[in-house]
């Protein structure tokens, strides 16, 4: 059975892994011992389940590189493809001598060590065609270019082709618009709405709006940016800025700027193109949140893309191609 002093079978380490992954190591462990009446330390589920993330990482990485073999052979692919990409923080912790940190706190039985306590962001994306309720999830922490660039990589795997047009929603990120339109030429790109709609919600708190006449104030100018006139509120916005100067007025002013392509709501809405990113942001829910987001958990910096990368094996539903191809390599070994 190929078992070794300390070992493992490869049937106990795929449920190591199937536990870990998808409850905190502790929990994990008391599973294994209902499941299988074999009690162990939540550190070895822990340890089992980073190593094989990383070698998840691996084959993630290494099937979104494949990809290019794939958009070098297809002549013609799906008519329209979306993707999507949204961000959320997770908790992480290294071992300082007593720096300043954003957040310290003492290491349990180590009084004298202290953890620094920051938070990374994970990007999420993800790419199916308009047409089909079926996508491949890309997650790492990242910036948005290597991001998008995976996401370039599923879109191909779901059938993109140089003929193919692309619709992409997303937030407000600095470089994230910039960094899909780098990678997807013929891209459309969408302003998510309700970040918009957050966007004029905190100018008019700013302006000093009552509650009842900063609603009606936000509803009129996100019909109107909706109908593409988005440059009238501009100028509207713009001439209240010149009276009475206000740095919120003109971070909005040049956030319609920036996105003026982006946010004719209605002649997208009659091409029937999603208006806001919560598909992607529902993902999150179910992706990294799920595991790495647990009340109370921290991660090491290194430990956050192998651990993303076990959850977008099940996400994508690569997990039994996984552990096929991994029997087969210690087979062949």
């Amino acid at each position: 059975m190929a078992i070794t002093h300390y070992g493992r079978s490869e049937t106990v380490t795929r449920a190591l892994t199937d536990f870990g992954s998808e409850e905190s190591f502790g929990q994990a462990a008391k599973r294994f011992q209902e499941h299988y009446k074999y009690p162990l330390h939540a550190t070895t589920v822990g340890r089992v389940t980073k190593q094989i993330a990383e070698e998840a990482f691996e084959y993630v990485e290494q099937t979104f590189a494949h990809a290019d073999d794939a958009i070098e052979t297809a002549s013609k692919g799906v008519e329209q493809m979306l993707v999507e990409v949204d961000g959320c923080e997770i908790r992480t912790a290294v071992l300082v001598p007593g720096e300043s940190a954003h957040e310290r706190s003492p290491v349990r039985q180590t009084p004298k060590q202290q953890k620094a306590i920051t938070w990374r962001e994970v990007r999420i994306g993800l790419a199916r065609p308009l047409d089909s309720l079926s996508a491949i999830y890309v997650g790492k922490n990242a910036s948005y270019p290597d991001v998008v660039s995976d996401l370039f990589h599923a879109a191909v795997l779901q059938g993109m082709s140089s003929t193919t047009r692309v619709v992409g929603v997303g937030d407000g990120g600095i470089g994230l618009k910039e960094a899909l339109e780098r990678q997807f030429p013929t891209i459309q790109f969408i302003l998510d709405k309700p970040h918009l709609k957050d966007h004029l919600y905190e100018t008019a708190e700013a302006l000093g709006l009552g509650q009842h006449e900063r609603a009606d104030w936000v509803t009129s100018r996100l019909e109107a940016i909706g109908q593409g006139q988005g440059g009238t509120v501009k100028r509207e916005l713009e001439a209240l800025s010149a009276k009475t100067p206000h740095d919120r007025v003109k971070r909005v002013i040049g956030y319609l700027t920036r996105f003026a392509d982006a946010v004719n709501y209605d002649h997208f809405t009659k091409h029937g193109y999603p208006l806001g990113s919560g598909e992607v942001e529902s993902a999150h829910k179910t992706i990294p949140q799920k595991r790495l987001k647990l009340p109370g958990a921290c991660w090491h910096p290194d430990s956050i893309n192998p651990m993303v990368a076990l959850r977008i094996l099940r996400a994508n539903d690569w997990w039994e191609d996984f552990w096929k191809e991994r029997t087969e390599k210690q087979l062949a070994a």
